[in-house]
């Protein structure tokens, strides 16, 4: 039989998980506080149950840092992590976020054997992604298909958590969102991981020179996704303008840029993004 767990979200600060050997059969780990019961609110804007923003359903969690939560951690095969919504610190009146606590997820997976992304943690809450994922050799973009053949998804099993008994198995949901303000070494050594959707971390809010150093070193990325992450590095810095700081020791893996892409990549070096990693042809 599967194994799931259910863990508070406080044991983020705790790193009781760190250097944790699980069961083989894991197949879900769950951060969560508690679970919403409020109601969304009325066609006057009124909110009838529960406090603004906790909507029926929802998982949430508490934790401010989830540093080395699950650092050296042995998953044994594939596992999802899932970390439930976190509450925003005040809401408007229709029940909308208003203000955001920032979530610091230094080192949360470095050194372990993770093989699928971890699914959570939306509204870019997440301040720091510095070694998230550094050393996770086994972590690799899964299609839906791949999760259900590993036995991940529990549709019909009534004891499974609620996203494995959801369609809402999307690998890559957790690099949505996200906008650090420092994410050194986030990927590197993950030497599984074809980059697939890293592109849509966005880069506007990094905060200083050293703040994406070593970002995917030693990594080989597909030449798909490494011109994703140059393009959408470059749109950002020449179109939105909302990179504001040079950037050092940008390590994006080893590969080779030519073209478009090799012109767009020449063009942030020449502007104070240093790109290293990559070859660039022509």
């Amino acid at each position: 039989m599967p194994t799931y767990i259910q863990a508070q979200s406080k044991t983020g600060y705790d790193r009781r998980y760190e250097d944790k050997v699980f069961p083989k059969d894991t197949k879900c780990i769950e951060m969560i506080d508690y679970i919403g019961t409020g109601g969304p609110p009325d066609e006057n804007g009124e909110i009838t149950q529960g406090e603004p923003g906790n909507y029926f359903g929802v998982r949430y969690c508490h934790a401010e840092s989830f540093y080395r939560c699950f650092a050296n951690a042995t998953f044994g095969g594939p596992c999802i992590v899932t970390i439930g919504e976190f509450p925003a610190e005040a809401y408007d009146e229709r029940g909308e976020a208003i203000t955001d606590k920032t979530i610091n997820m230094a080192a949360s997976f470095r050194d372990s054997d993770l093989e699928i992304l971890p699914h959570g943690c939306s509204r870019y809450m997440i301040h720091n992604t510095n070694n998230m994922f550094d050393g996770c050799s086994k972590l690799r973009s899964w299609s839906p298909q791949e999760m259900v053949g590993a036995g991940i998804a529990g549709v019909n099993d009534p004891a499974a958590p609620h996203i494995l008994r959801s369609n809402g198995l999307a690998e890559a949901a957790f690099l949505f969102n996200l906008a650090p303000q420092t994410m050194k070494r986030m990927f590197a050594g993950c030497v599984s991981y074809n980059g697939r959707a890293i592109n849509v971390i966005s880069w506007a809010n990094l905060r200083n020179e050293n703040a994406a150093s070593g970002f995917a070193e030693g990594c080989t990325f597909d030449p798909i996704y490494l011109n994703g992450i140059i393009a959408s590095l470059h749109w950002e810095f020449f179109v939105k303008k909302t990179v504001r700081t040079p950037l050092l020791d940008v390590n994006l893996g080893s590969g080779v840029l030519s073209g478009e892409t090799a012109k767009q990549a020449k063009e942030l070096i020449d502007a104070g993004i240093q790109l290293t990693g990559f070859e660039i042809k022509g």
